[in-house]
């Protein structure tokens, strides 16, 4: 998720980072109005519409950043960052929430990722995935014929978050091939710029008048048929037609972006502050009453976005980098060193 700071990245590395920070804002605003989604229908659109291209295109943003893996000399070390990054903070929000929120039907285990933080142990999942399937014919084929296929499994996918972790893959790998021009291209069109707001738009609509009957389950991604209660033979068809839903959605979202270096692009660099921090933010305002305050269903709904925006914003700021680094991007190196002690050994 770290890219450095300078003014010669690319076009396509400036379009990706200055959508990544938009990105961030709809997750923290996927999440801040989660609680209103069975309550406010306007909160309900926001929130479904979100869902159906805000991790899709995150995840193939990750794989766009991630080219340079499978070559990168210190391969050992960006995996066991990434490892760090999910026990310390599997940790903290394990010990948060069972000390203070109280989360109901919370599990607290490591094979368990708290909230948010599957994404995580799924970003060391498609590390790990990613040096197998460049080396077969057809990797795209096969990740979105296993992302159809998890939902089969006959156990609870969150564990590991292996549903997931399968479902998204393919974005992923979408975003590591990825190496035309193209969508810095299309997003100069002022005609697919309008086309995609509108699209956007009467998604946003169908999803409030209720034309739209989609499961959030479906957009989630972590659970399999049988937890959705289908169990046709034929229900993986649904997750084709959810893939194609994503597909024309994520592609309208990113129509909307930039290739203009600014100070967007700068906090789309920090992205990782926001996503490992916002959840204990968010927590602490539920425990402090925000959700039971008397205002009108619209008002509620501005209110969250609003302050989804505002935190999103704090959490981006340099200062909050400095302070956090180390929580947020731990050293390896000394975990390496005691490996290769034990192994010599």
């Amino acid at each position: 998720m770290k890219q450095e700071s300078n003014h010669t990245l690319n076009p396509t590395d400036i379009f990706f980072l200055n959508t990544r920070f938009l990105l961030i804002v709809m997750v923290v605003l996927g999440n801040i109005l989660m609680p209103l989604l069975s309550t406010h229908a306007e909160a309900q659109a926001i929130v479904m519409t979100i869902f159906t291209f805000h991790m899709p295109i995150f995840v193939l943003i990750t794989g766009y950043f991630s080219k340079g893996f499978p070559e990168d000399p210190q391969l050992q070390q960006v995996l066991l960052r990434i490892l760090l990054q999910y026990l310390i903070f599997q940790t903290l929000y394990s010990a948060l929430d069972y000390f203070f929120f109280r989360t109901a039907h919370t599990v607290y285990s490591f094979w368990a990722p708290y909230w948010m933080l599957w994404f995580l142990f799924s970003h060391l999942g498609w590390k790990l995935l990613l040096i197998v399937f460049r080396k077969l014919k057809h990797p795209l084929l096969t990740a979105w014929m296993l992302g159809i296929l998890v939902g089969y499994l006959p156990f609870d996918g969150f564990w590991a978050s292996i549903s997931r972790t399968f479902v998204f893959f393919p974005f992923f790998l979408m975003g590591y091939y990825y190496q035309g021009i193209f969508l810095t291209k299309a997003a100069r069109s002022l005609r697919l710029k309008l086309a995609a707001a509108l699209l956007l738009a009467l998604v946003a609509a169908g999803f409030y008048t209720g034309t739209f009957h989609l499961s959030i389950d479906w957009l989630l991604g972590s659970r399999t048929y049988h937890e959705m209660n289908l169990s046709h033979w034929y229900v993986g068809l649904g997750r084709i037609a959810v893939y194609a839903f994503a597909l024309v959605a994520s592609a309208a979202f990113l129509m909307l972006q930039s290739t203009k270096y600014s100070r967007i692009t700068t906090w789309g660099e920090r992205t990782v502050y926001v996503f490992l921090l916002h959840g204990a933010v968010i927590k602490v305002l539920t425990a402090a009453g925000i959700y039971e305050a008397p205002w009108p269903p619209l008002a509620t709904v501005l209110l969250m976005v609003i302050l989804g925006i505002a935190i999103t914003l704090l959490l981006s700021g340099s200062r909050v980098a400095a302070v956090t680094h180390p929580l947020i991007h731990p050293n390896p190196q000394p975990f390496l060193g005691k490996i290769r002690s034990f192994h010599r050994t």
